[in-house]
This record gives structure tokens, sequence and C-alpha cells, in this order.
């Protein structure tokens, strides 16, 4: 066996450790969306119209999926509920949001699909999911959706491929909530 030419062992291990300290700086460890960031409270009133129901709500979230340590972002149920809760009372959409199935109303957001690109400078995510709002007095479907929404996160946003993805799949489950909460904002309950 003969090295090549001009890279001796102790340079082509530098080379090898510099290319994984390349590759641990653009893809770095994949963080979960964080609830605070896909909560949609930047502009409540322009996402319920000024609308609130004297009513009370709880919140149940399905589909979603936690975010592995070899992972992509994902969006954990319980963060996604988190984010729907406190856009409810940022928006005053609801007069009170409770736990459980405790409340007058509840609102059941399914996590259909979150489709993620798997590399790129300009990171966009497509974010698909269910809501239903029921009466729980009677059980009666007020609301059945499916809500279709995007995110978007520039290089300029973050260097590290995996920050504009989760920054992507935040923008992408804002703008879901934002939707979704319009919907339930225009109902006669």
């Amino acid at each position: 066996m003969s090295a090549r030419p001009g890279l001796s062992a102790g340079a082509g291990a530098l080379a090898l450790a510099g290319l994984l300290g390349l590759s641990g700086l653009l893809g770095g460890c994949a963080a979960p969306a964080e609830p605070r960031a896909m909560a949609a409270v930047a502009a409540p009133a322009a996402a319920t119209a000024g609308r609130q129901h004297p009513y009370s709500v709880a919140v149940q979230v399905q589909g979603g999926q936690e975010t592995g340590g070899l992972d992509s972002s994902n969006i954990a149920n319980a963060d996604l509920r988190q984010a729907i809760e406190e856009s409810i009372r940022a928006s005053r959409l609801f007069q009170a949001v409770v736990a459980g199935r405790d409340g007058d109303y509840l609102l059941s957001v399914n996590v259909i699909q979150l489709s993620k690109p798997l590399f790129g400078g300009t990171v966009t995510v497509e974010f698909e999911a269910g809501w239903s709002l029921t009466r729980a007095s009677d059980r009666q479907v007020v609301l059945r959706q499916v809500v279709k929404s995007s995110g978007t996160a520039a290089m300029a946003e973050a260097f590290a491929f995996v920050t504009r993805l989760r920054l992507a799949v935040e923008a992408a489950a804002r703008d879901n909530i934002r939707q979704g909460l319009a919907a339930v904002a225009v109902l006669a309950l």
C-alpha cells in the first residue's frame, strides 16, 4: 500500500477531522419546534377577526412526532397543543382554555403531514392538519376542515441547515394555527 503523494497520515486525519467539524457546523443536531415560536400570537386580532366566543375550550392534538436524536425537527403533540392554547389565550378567541375534556367545546387538531426537505439553502416546509371543533354538550361537530400551510427559512436567517429547518417548521405551524383559529373565529357558536 502506498500513501497518496503529498498527503501524510497525519494530514489525512486532520483533513478528516476538518470535514467532520464542517459537517457538524452545517448540519448540527436537530431541535424540536418550540411551542412559543409556533404560537400565532404576533397578530392575534387578525387571526380571529376580533370575535370572542363566551365559552371554554379544551385542546387535543394527535399525529405529531417527537424529534429524535438522529431525526430532523418535528412537532410533538404536547408542543403543538401548547402553541394552540397560547394562541387562543392571546387572541381571547374563547373565554377560557381548560385541560382535559372539561370545556364547552373540544378543539381537535390532527397532524396529517409534515413534509421537510433533506437539504437546501432556502428551506420550505409543508404542513397539513385536520381541525375539528365539537360542542361537548351534544357532541355536535361544528367545524371540520383541513388546513394546509407552509413555512420558509432562508440562509440569511440561519447558517446551519437544521436551524433553518426548525425555523421553517415553526413558521408552517404558526401559519396553520393562524388559519385554523381564523376558521373557528367566523363560526356563530
